[in-house]
């Protein structure tokens, strides 16, 4: 008999033990189930799944993102609404355009959207080169935050499946703003261009960055891209690099540069 009690004490004890980790647990588990529950509602609100399927899954505070969008633009919202509630999230979403895109209109597309961004200014220069369907951006910016808006505008282009933002921003430099000022008022006050400085997108760049100037864009003829050479060199620039291209002598490469010709 005693063997026997003894044995069923350790049976309750044991039961006992289970119980009480069970209760410690508890929390831990209702809390994961409430993240998650929180996550998928941000889903919803962002309406994702008009733009594929996305599942979450919680562990230790970890958010674990799958499934597809069918926009690059989607899966960044995707992350950013888990962020809000943590911010662990591994997202492992996969890029699934609705249909696939050959690259060169996929180009087109980018591009329009670049040149689409209103403060995309004639002191910004951005290149693009696309491979199926990832889009590399290349070039520079004045302002910081236009490398990000560009980015997100290209995010939204069907067909895109990812992007490599390589844009450069320009350093903030007093002498530089005086020579892009400088710069853009010989060039486009010049009898030659001033016709171009009535277009939304001027196709002529000005790139000034800690002194160096590089030219870009695209012009009608080999005269006024000398033309314009001639002027940037007759500045206070420390280099001047004049990758202005003329119309007529375009070879298709890639990147390509974004202009409005």
């Amino acid at each position: 008999m005693t063997s026997f009690y003894s044995r069923g004490a350790r049976t309750v004890g044991v039961v006992a033990g289970a119980v009480a980790s069970l209760g410690l647990l508890g929390p831990a588990f209702a809390g994961e189930a409430g993240l998650r529950e929180r996550i998928e509602a941000r889903f919803d609100k962002a309406r994702l799944a008009e733009h594929g399927q996305v599942a979450v899954e919680v562990a230790d505070g970890r958010a674990v993102l799958s499934g597809f969008t069918t926009t690059v633009d989607a899966r960044s919202r995707a992350e950013k609404a888990a962020r809000k509630e943590t911010k662990l999230v591994d997202n492992r979403i996969r890029v699934v355009p609705a249909e696939a895109v050959p690259d060169p209109a996929l180009e087109d597309a980018v591009a329009d959207a670049v040149l689409g961004y209103v403060h995309y200014g004639v002191f910004d220069s951005v290149g693009l080169g696309v491979e199926e369907g990832v889009v590399t951006l290349v070039g520079s910016v004045s302002r910081p935050w236009r490398k990000d808006d560009i980015e997100r505008r290209v995010a939204r282009v069907a067909g895109v499946r990812e992007i490599r933002n390589d844009l450069r921003v320009q350093p903030v430099s007093t002498f530089d703003d005086r020579l892009r000022l400088q710069l853009y008022r010989q060039i486009y006050g010049n009898g030659l261009f001033q016709r171009y400085a009535t277009f939304v997108n001027p196709p002529i760049r000005i790139v000034v960055e800690n002194g160096n100037v590089t030219l870009t864009g695209l012009v009608n003829s080999p005269v006024e891209k000398a033309v314009l050479g001639s002027i940037a060199r007759g500045t206070l620039a420390f280099r001047v690099e004049n990758l202005v291209q003329v119309e007529s002598e375009v070879e298709k490469e890639r990147p390509r540069e974004v202009t409005a010709g």
